[in-house]
C-alpha cells in the first residue's frame, strides 16, 4: 500500500506499523479500500475478469482491508460482544490492535475456520430460529471476503434489486414502486 505524491519523488506509506488503535487514519484508510472497490466494479463492468482478480487480490491481501474488517466486526456490528465457540472477545483497542497484529502476517488462503457456535432464538410463535455464531477470526475474514467480492456483485445485479445490497433499503424498493404506478408503469412485486 504505497501512496505517491505528485511529483513522484517519494513514496509515501499509507499504513505505518499499528501500535495504538486510536492513532489510525481512518479516512485515509477508507479511502484507499474505496479506491480499489471502484477499480474492481469499473473493471466487472468493463468484462475484465483477468484485472478483476488481480484488483481483489490485492484488496484481500491489504492491511488496510484487515484494519477495516476488524473495526466493523469489533465495533460496529451488532454482535461484536457476542463470543464464538473459542470465548474470545475483541472489546478494547488494544485488543484490536493485538488481533491487527496477529492477522497481518497470515495468508487467508492457508484459514482453516472453527466450527460455528450454535445458538437456539425463540420466535413469536413459540418455535427455534438456529444462529451461527463464528469465532471473531472467521467473522473477520468474511467481512474481508465480503468487501473484495461485493463491487463484483454490484455490478451484475438489476438496478430494481434492494434485497440485502449496500445503501438499499425497503424504502428503496417502496419508492420504485410509488413512482411506477404513478406513472403508469406496470409494476411487479416479488
Amino acid at each position: 500500500m504505497m501512496k505517491t505524491q505528485d511529483n513522484n519523488d517519494f513514496l509515501e506509506s499509507t499504513l505505518p506499523h499499528v501500535t495504538n488503535w486510536a492513532d489510525i487514519n481512518w479516512q485515509k484508510v477508507v479511502k484507499y479500500v474505496d479506491k480499489l472497490q471502484k477499480r474492481i466494479y469499473r473493471a466487472e463492468s468493463l468484462k475484465d475478469s483477468r484485472k478483476v482478480r488481480g484488483l481483489q487480490r490485492i484488496l484481500a491481501n491489504s492491511k488496510a482491508v484487515l484494519l477495516l474488517a476488524i473495526r466493523r466486526v469489533t465495533q460496529i456490528n451488532k454482535g461484536k460482544r457476542t463470543p464464538g465457540i473459542d470465548g474470545f472477545r475483541v472489546l478494547s483497542d488494544k485488543k484490536r490492535t493485538e488481533l491487527f497484529n496477529i492477522m497481518k502476517n497470515r495468508n487467508i488462503k492457508l484459514h482453516n475456520p472453527k466450527p460455528v457456535y450454535r445458538r437456539y432464538i425463540k420466535k413469536k410463535n413459540g418455535k427455534f430460529r438456529s444462529l451461527g455464531i463464528p469465532v471473531i477470526i472467521d467473522r473477520v475474514y468474511q467481512e474481508i471476503i465480503r468487501m473484495t467480492l461485493e463491487p463484483q456483485a454490484e455490478v451484475n445485479f438489476e438496478p430494481t434489486s434492494y434485497g440485502f445490497r449496500p445503501r438499499r433499503g425497503c424504502h428503496d424498493a417502496l419508492s420504485r414502486i410509488m413512482y411506477n404506478i404513478r406513472h403508469g408503469k406496470w409494476c411487479w412485486v416479488f
